[in-house]
């Protein structure tokens, strides 16, 4: 029990300091959220953080948008990591770097691909690919 109030403290004072960067605009089926190792069922609405891991699981899909106008969906049994995000057009400061662990994902680019294309990059166990359209399907096995 203490473990798990820990973990909870520890995860509320995370959602404090960090900025969301996304929000989960729809969810078809069961997909999760993992935040500081607490993995829990996502909602569409909810917000997303840099390090968050989004997994869908059998027959689930789910689209996020993130702050920059960024979409990408997931298809089934599906996990990303976003290893970094940051939107600060005042400090002239944009990275997006995704990690496609396994299944398959389509990217849409918003304003960072854009202003600093070279400041996107989706990795997979195979390989990098770096941004330069504006939409793509990829998958990793």
């Amino acid at each position: 029990m203490k473990l798990y109030t820990l973990a909870l403290v520890m995860s509320s004072a995370f959602v404090f300091a960090a900025q969301p960067v996304a929000f989960v605009k729809n969810i078809d089926g069961k997909c999760e959220i993992n935040r500081l190792d607490i993995t829990h069922a996502a909602k569409k609405g909810e917000y997303i953080y840099a390090k968050d891991k989004i997994t869908t699981l059998k027959n689930s899909t789910i689209a996020i948008s993130f702050n920059d106008g960024t979409r990408i969906s997931a298809g089934p049994k599906s996990t990303i990591n976003i290893d970094d995000y940051i939107f600060e057009p005042s400090a002239n400061n944009y990275k997006i770097n995704l990690f496609l662990q396994k299944g398959k994902m389509v990217f849409e680019s918003g304003k960072v691909s854009k202003l600093a294309p070279k400041s996107v990059s989706i990795k997979t166990p195979q390989g990098i690919i770096g941004i330069r359209g504006t939409k793509f399907a990829v998958e990793a096995n």
